[in-house]
């Protein structure tokens, strides 16, 4: 390759430059003019902002913490509808402890001022010298669990105690016990007597409670009415049955406040004193079979062996 130069003081000049030479030279110059464009760019993205993968990667967390956000938000609703739930039931079952705990001490004949069931239980205290230990969830989960456990013992147990009381009360109301009328005297007692009127000697199976005619006759025992009206020597007469082996009679009534089948409490109003059927005047004939054969009512009337 040859050059020309060509001036006044120099007059003309050829500078001949090789080929190979002049090759090197221009990859030289396109490499520098790349390297400075390159760098710059680069220095231009790591001073002005982030790079997009830097940007990718926080978002990504950011994504996955969000996530687990909600699902422990998720996991704390759960675990709280749970624990409502068995708070209810405990609050149920308390309720029907209450019911059956007022119903026990009216039964019992407790004074209810002392145990009312529907009042707080008396308790107090002062706050501890070591001070408070705050409750983790697993552990008032345990205490919960122990109080259920507690009730469901505390409810089997009150059951059998009210089924006791129960029985014994129904055993009390069956058993004949107490007077039949309120004003009375025995006008003839149990046992062999003449009878007043055929005049033989017979054996009387009840005994004769004179009183006022109109006097209402109240039941002696709890039980059904397995008669009511008219029978044949005794007039107008109730029978009531038990169910247990204990039958009452109350006979020569004027009359009959009650039907067959009715079910009869205890001092409830039965029939009026009269003098009908064989009588000899107002009283009541008052009978007690012990699975069917008659006994002295004597000791139910006076001695009260179902008090």
């Amino acid at each position: 390759m040859h050059i020309i130069l060509v001036g006044r003081r120099l007059g003309s000049r050829t500078i001949e430059i090789r080929r190979t030479t002049g090759i090197v030279a221009g990859i030289l110059a396109f490499l520098v003019i790349v390297g400075l464009i390159g760098s710059g760019y680069f220095w231009s993205q790591d001073t002005s902002r982030p790079s997009f993968r830097v940007i990718r990667l926080w978002q990504g967390k950011l994504r996955a913490e969000t996530a687990e956000l909600k699902t422990l938000r998720s996991l704390h609703r759960s675990e709280i509808d749970a624990l409502a739930e068995r708070v209810a039931g405990l609050e149920a079952r308390m309720v029907q402890l209450d019911a059956l705990g007022g119903e026990l001490t009216h039964r019992a004949g407790i004074n209810p001022n002392l145990f009312n069931f529907n009042a707080p239980v008396p308790e107090g205290g002062v706050t501890s010298r070591t001070g408070e230990i705050p409750l983790t969830g697993d552990e008032l989960d345990r205490r919960i669990g122990r109080l259920a456990d507690r009730i469901g013992a505390e409810r089997l147990s009150l059951q059998a105690l009210n089924r006791r009381v129960v029985e014994t009360s129904l055993r009390r109301e069956i058993i004949p016990s107490g007077h039949p009328v309120r004003t009375f005297w025995v006008s003839s007692p149990f046992g062999w007597r003449i009878d007043p009127i055929t005049g033989r000697l017979e054996f009387h199976e009840g005994i004769d409670l004179a009183a006022p005619e109109g006097e209402p006759i109240h039941a002696v025992a709890a039980g059904v009415v397995t008669w009511a009206g008219p029978r044949y020597g005794f007039g107008n007469i109730v029978m009531i049955n038990d169910g247990q082996g204990y039958t009452t009679y109350y006979a020569h009534c004027e009359k009959v406040l009650v039907k067959i089948g009715q079910v009869i409490r205890r001092g409830e109003p039965i029939a009026l004193v009269g003098s009908t059927g064989m009588s000899t005047g107002p009283h009541v004939h008052f009978e007690v079979l012990r699975d069917n054969r008659p006994v002295n009512p004597a000791p139910f009337v006076f001695g009260a062996p179902g008090a």
